[in-house]
């Protein structure tokens, strides 16, 4: 290739809004466009940039890339990870490396995808999401709670699932209409997230219906948690001055130390119970 060219292929690659770099097999960088350097600054070995700046998290995923890189193990080679800028900020950053064929070294290409990744954040939080009380929805409360009861399993932790269901809901929808009865599905919601913990996965189930998972929660705590949501409940129709009396009918699974119930017979138990407690 002659001098001219890499001339020219070098004017190119400054002009990419990527950052580029060309390091030897000891990891040394040879070369490294504008954008790399905003990213890390006047560096001359690879794995310290990069180590530097990295999320603790993410570390092996670098340390990976980087031996696959120097030692050309494999041609091609994508990741995503969290990286600390010179600015500061923490941006999702897309490495990919191609090997070249004299083995002098390797190109790598870092790409910011932040945008995207945020973006694809949002809209997987909306799936996962209730978009009136912003609970988890059935299907994130599945996701979340089937991985949680597992775990919590695995430790030989105790689980407590709560079925809550609105009071004479239809009679305030008749009533007072579906503006009104949506208020009172967002009370209950913030309610929920008030009465119980962070660590507790909530849930709008459907229509009036909300679900509970209280990991590592023993059973005794079950009557104290139910009585002090309806007593919150009560606070908040008071203090909202509502029409009428927010209340709810609540039942319960809970899951000892031994048992291994799964997600969906937990669920069933609760809305049984729940059910029975309607028609006393």
């Amino acid at each position: 290739m002659s001098e001219r060219w890499k001339n020219h292929c070098k004017a190119l690659i400054e002009l990419l809004p990527d950052g580029v770099f060309f390091c030897d097999r000891q990891g040394r960088i040879l070369y490294a466009n504008k954008v790399f350097q905003s990213l890390f600054g006047s560096v001359t070995a690879l794995d310290s940039a990069l180590l530097s700046s990295v999320h603790p998290d993410d570390c092996k995923s670098i340390e990976v890339f980087l031996q696959r890189l120097i030692l050309h193990t494999q041609q091609n080679d994508i990741v995503q990870v969290r990286m600390r800028g010179e600015d500061g900020c923490l941006k999702w950053i897309e490495l990919s490396s191609v090997a070249i064929e004299t083995e002098e070294g390797a190109f790598g290409v870092l790409r910011d995808v932040t945008r995207y990744k945020t973006l694809q954040q949002e809209l997987l939080l909306q799936a996962l999401t209730d978009e009136l009380t912003a609970l988890y929805n059935r299907r994130g409360f599945k996701m979340m709670a089937e991985q949680e009861l597992k775990h919590s399993h695995r430790l030989k932790h105790e689980a407590i699932l709560l079925s809550i269901d609105i009071d004479a809901f239809k009679a305030i929808n008749d009533t007072y209409g579906h503006d009104e009865g949506d208020r009172v599905l967002r009370f209950v919601a913030q309610t929920m997230k008030q009465c119980f913990r962070s660590s507790d996965i909530l849930c709008r189930w459907g229509g009036d219906e909300f679900l509970v998972l209280a990991l590592d929660a023993p059973g005794f705590a079950v009557d104290v948690m139910a009585e002090r949501f309806k007593a919150m409940l009560r606070q908040t129709s008071k203090d909202k001055d509502l029409p009428y009396m927010l209340s709810v009918t609540i039942g319960y699974a809970y899951q000892g130390e031994k048992s291994n119930l799964t997600l969906a017979q937990m669920i069933q138990r609760a809305d049984s119970e729940m059910y029975e407690n309607k028609k006393r």
